[in-house]
């Protein structure tokens, strides 16, 4: 997973060692006696969301809706589509028009987060709130092992 980061482009720091080779600097965290932690000074996250997100809006085929919420998922069976049930597609509220859209896709892939704020005490955003687990019910999905999101 890290040499795949790392692939995609994320900047982890390096530093020189003695010896004049440049090497991934580790730094500790939390509860850990050794440095094993790769990091972008102190803003590991960022990095890796900017590159990340930079590499999906530069792909073909994919389309990135900013200011937009998936509200359900399309479902051949429901729309009157022949064949095995499937989904293809989603409506999703375009915050900016103030309109449902239609999105046909071939493939969906859903990548909403957990339902974390069905606790009154969370650090979690207040996104996080089931919605794409409730989205996949709603198509057919079997939903196991929420007490673990």
């Amino acid at each position: 997973c890290v040499q795949w980061l790392i692939d995609q482009g994320v900047l982890f720091d390096t530093h020189i060692q003695p010896n004049g080779e440049e090497s991934y600097h580790l730094t500790r965290e939390g509860g850990h006696s050794h440095r094993r932690i790769l990091h972008a000074a102190d803003a590991t996250g960022r990095e890796v969301e900017t590159t990340l997100v930079g590499k999906a809006q530069n792909h073909p085929n994919i389309r990135v809706l900013e200011r937009s919420n998936a509200v359900d998922l399309i479902v051949s069976d429901k729309i009157g589509l022949p064949g095995t049930r499937r989904v293809v597609g989603a409506w999703v509220w375009n915050r900016n028009k103030e309109t449902v859209e239609t999105c046909h896709a071939k493939a969906v892939v859903l990548a909403t987060g957990g339902a974390s704020k069905v606790y009154q005490y969370t650090t979690n955003p207040d996104i996080s709130s089931g919605d794409g687990i409730a989205m996949a019910w709603r198509a057919g999905c079997r939903i196991a092992n929420l007490e673990f999101n």
